[in-house]
């Protein structure tokens, strides 16, 4: 596949399948996508992989979290998680220093959909998630995420299904100086 076509092709896969991967992909999507430049070669991330058999007590994790107070969404989402070939999570440490923690924050978005691009390459639906309990100090606990760490997101591992093509704004997309 040349990289043109996987740029406009990929998309957030939301159609969550039971479905598996094969580990070596998952390994060589997360070797390819260090690739990604990064400001001083920092590489300011580090994956936590929730493999199939841990799903459902990631599920948990996330929903004892998010949805306490609504037992039909708490179960609801821990059937849905459980159902994904695994779960990258992906965390880096959070540098006090202005300037450094925009590049790291700049550096970890573009290995994250790196990422996305090489999984689809290799035949596993993807799709980014940034969601507020993942900034609770409990699921940073359970995954071992160190005091100086966040958790910049995790990438949800799925069936490459069809997805609809959105129309892209490229209207005022270049501006003259």
């Amino acid at each position: 596949m040349e990289l043109k076509q996987a740029i406009k092709e990929r998309r957030s896969i939301k159609q969550y399948e039971d479905t598996t991967v094969d580990d070596s992909v998952v390994k060589d999507s997360i070797e390819l996508a260090t690739y990604t430049p990064n400001h001083g070669m920092r590489e300011p991330w580090r994956v936590v992989w929730v493999k199939k058999e841990r799903l459902a007590d990631f599920g948990q994790l996330f929903a004892d979290i998010a949805f306490k107070n609504n037992e039909e969404k708490y179960q609801t989402h821990i059937e849905t998680v459980k159902k994904l070939a695994g779960v990258l999570v992906i965390v880096g440490k959070r540098d006090r220093r202005q300037k450094e923690n925009f590049e790291d924050l700049l550096a970890v978005g573009g290995f994250m959909q790196t990422l996305s691009l090489a999984l689809f390459e290799n035949g596993v639906g993807s799709c980014i998630k940034t969601q507020p309990p993942y900034l609770n100090p409990k699921m940073n606990d359970a995954l071992n995420v160190q005091d100086d760490e966040i958790i910049y997101g995790v990438i949800y591992l799925t069936a490459q299904t069809e997805a609809p093509h959105k129309e892209r704004k490229k209207e005022n997309l270049i501006t003259l100086f």
